[in-house]
């Protein structure tokens, strides 16, 4: 067989692709005088998991044994491929398939003794790069055609691919050796020697033929500020405690850790069958604990994103990035964002992202931010991701991260942007238990144009596109304030403000769920935008707002009379959302005559569900139509449970509020706008009541 391995990471993604995706040209070379049975050997579905890349190819030269009737006889080959003819000079002369018949790979004796050698070695850096760690094959007949039996091969044991990415270690890597990580929680064994059951892949070991270590050595020496893969076979064990790998260099240093401490089973049983597993675990940074601990360190880690380079050198043995310490950003002049990208939007499908974005794991470890001073100047076609973070992609997550007030957000973006003190774009993606206290603003002398989208909060623009987006957990005692800046729409092209998420959707035809949970606002807002909120400017489509509450008041003077739609929750429900068990506490105060409620401004699809929302803020504006306590307009079927439309209603009246003193005997009429076809909206199922205690002080 080829014995090859390789650097290169892409390589998870070849042993995934068969041994049919593999071939090779047959060399020519003399074949030997052959006698007797002729042997056509290919791999199985099963050699996927084989040392080689992946897959299993013969190679020139290759032997297999073969028992026959309780004999032994060997084959090779003079072809290379998947599948390769196999002669031998004394080879079997008559084939009855009455009589048993094994191959194996590499040939062995006469009793078919396979092994998984405890010590083994590979040359890196080589064309080919060698590695001596065979994967046994058994073959079993397949069928016979004329002279000539099929046998079809797969793997006895199984594969560990171990994907190193050791970060800033300069020296050669000399060796790793692979261990249990405890004696009393692993049962079986890593090196072997003895027979297999062709038919159910049993082991038997010979005397002494097991062994509980490992040691592959880098013949040569292996560069490690670069990623390498090495694979290797080993034996059938369990392990509740998971593997110690040790990394030793030629400096006669050495780095351990334990990997799989989930727990470890390198195969499958079932009725008295075994099948084997690969087994593929990155490891990083062996050098060091990770982690970014000062200002420079995190310049450098955001410098590494958005070049695209390793990350080893800040993640942790589980490919963590952990902030090790508070971080005082008093020195930086001028902040990149981590993970600096921009994307094509339309069609509500998010089309194309350009640069390197985030796709890991940051944990904050509570630690806060300070001195931070984030200005966005984006201009150009394609939505830019700012923040931060710009754009977090592929299930990333951030967490546990307080933005200090001494911080600052800036937007004086002239082309669409997207941005968010934590995150420009969040898609598919984790953000949770997040604390900013620093002001948010958009410029007004920087515009962008009428037609573009340009939001703004803890996150810009939370998309669902595949899978789902959370948004736990964050809190906002920031201000906010926004400019309309020359932007006079009120729908998806205009400004998203929001204590929280500016703008939320997911993939048209879908119902990925963007879920927003356990949120807070506590901040005041003050913009000239069409859409500013407490907790998320415009749930566009399947946006799940539970258990979030606005404590903010929210102050709006759009430049255009009567058009802005302003709600403390949201401004707007498209398909698919729900809210559960919103609640807003602050005042929303239109001196433009907004359209404007408590919770949502416009209930816009039958679907659309409001389950215990609450509000008991005033709301205030000279608009007579689409306003309300509870929602501007509801010309929908949506539904509401148990729901409380409590606070007051008036006219702003050039800052001179006129109230109507809305009270039990009189709410429903203030509620806000419906038609016929809101069909659930009754007393029933809509109430009204005073605020709690420890809610009106918090508001206040």
């Amino acid at each position: 067989m080829k014995r090859v391995s390789t650097y290169a990471l892409l390589l998870a993604a070849a042993f995934a692709a068969g041994c049919d995706k593999f071939e090779e040209q047959a060399a020519t070379v003399p074949a030997p005088q052959a006698s007797g049975l002729v042997i056509e050997a290919s791999c199985s579905d099963m050699t996927r998991t084989d040392i080689v890349e992946g897959k299993s190819s013969w190679e020139v030269g290759d032997a297999i044994t073969v028992i026959y009737d309780g004999k032994a006889y060997e084959y090779t080959t003079d072809q290379a491929g998947t599948s390769a003819r196999f002669t031998s000079t004394a080879g079997i002369e008559s084939y009855d398939p009455a009589r048993p018949l094994t191959a194996y790979y590499p040939a062995t004796d006469a009793a078919g003794t396979v092994s998984v050698a405890a010590q083994s070695s590979v040359t890196l850096g080589s064309d080919p790069q060698a590695n001596a760690a065979h994967a046994p094959l058994v073959g079993l007949p397949a069928e016979m055609t004329d002279n000539t039996l099929n046998l079809s091969f797969r793997n006895i044991f199984s594969v560990m691919e171990l994907r190193i990415d050791a970060g800033t270690l300069t020296a050669k890597g000399s060796s790793i050796t692979l261990e249990p990580a405890s004696a009393e929680g692993f049962d079986g064994y890593l090196a072997f020697t003895g027979t297999v059951d062709p038919e159910t892949l049993a082991l038997t070991p010979a005397a002494d033929g097991t062994g509980n270590t490992l040691t592959v050595s880098f013949n040569g020496g292996a560069d490690l500020t670069r990623p390498l893969t090495v694979k290797f076979p080993v034996g059938r064990f369990k392990s509740t405690d998971g593997l110690k790998l040790t990394l030793r260099t030629d400096d006669g240093a050495e780095y351990s850790k334990t990997i799989y401490k989930a727990g470890i089973e390198s195969y499958t049983e079932e009725n008295g069958s075994f099948t084997p597993k690969h087994m593929a675990k990155a490891l990083y940074a062996m050098g060091s604990d990770g982690g970014i601990a000062t200002a420079d360190d995190l310049v450098a880690f955001a410098a590494a994103v958005n070049a695209g380079e390793s990350l080893a050198r800040w993640q942790d043995a589980d490919g963590t990035i952990n902030l090790l310490a508070d971080i005082d950003m008093s020195g930086v002049t001028e902040w990149t964002p981590i993970g600096e990208a921009s994307f094509t939007w339309g069609s509500n499908v998010i089309q194309s992202i350009t640069g390197n974005t985030f796709s890991g794991h940051f944990d904050g470890n509570n630690h806060t931010i300070s001195n931070l001073h984030m200005t966005c100047t984006a201009a150009g076609a394609a939505s830019n991701a700012w923040g931060f973070f710009g754009a977090l992609t592929d299930g990333a997550t951030v967490e546990n991260l307080v933005f200090d007030k001494s911080c600052s957000f800036t937007v004086a973006a002239r082309a669409g942007s997207d941005t968010g003190i934590v995150a420009g774009l969040v898609y598919n993606s984790t953000v949770r238990n997040v604390i900013n206290n620093a002001p948010m603003s958009v410029s007004a002398d920087a515009a962008p144009g009428d037609n573009v989208r340009l939001s703004m909060g803890m996150v810009g623009f939370a998309f669902a596109g595949g899978a789902t987006v959370s948004i736990d957990r964050c809190m906002n005692y920031g201000t906010v304030s926004a400019e309309s800046a020359g932007n006079t729409k009120n729908g998806a092209t205009g400004l998203q403000i929001a204590g929280i998420v500016g703008f939320a959707t997911n993939a048209l035809g879908s119902s990925d769920r963007v879920e927003i949970t356990d949120c807070t606002n506590y901040a005041d807002i003050d913009t000239r935008a069409a859409r500013a909120s407490g907790i998320v400017a415009a749930a566009n489509r399947y946006t799940s707002i539970i258990r979030c509450t606005n404590y903010g008041d929210n102050y709006n003077a759009f430049a255009t009379s009567s058009n802005a739609r302003i709600g403390n929750i949201s401004c707007i429900t498209g398909e698919g959302c729900m809210l559960v068990d919103a609640v807003n506490y602050g005042d929303v105060i239109c001196s433009t005559s907004g359209a404007a409620a408590g919770t949502v401004c416009l209930i816009n699809h039958n679907n659309n569900s409001l389950e215990r929302c609450r509000n008991y803020g005033r709301i205030i504006t000279d608009r007579t139509s689409y306003r309300g306590t509870l929602f501007g307009q509801c010309n929908v079927a949506a539904t509401f449970t148990q729901c409380v439309a409590g606070g007051d209603l008036g006219t702003y009246n050039n800052g001179e509020y006129v109230m109507v003193g809305v009270d039990a005997s009189n709410y429903f009429d203030y509620i806000g706008d419906h038609s016929a076809a809101a069909v659930n909206v009754t007393a029933e199922t809509i109430g009204w009541n005073t605020a709690p205690e420890s809610g009106s002080s918090a508001a206040r």
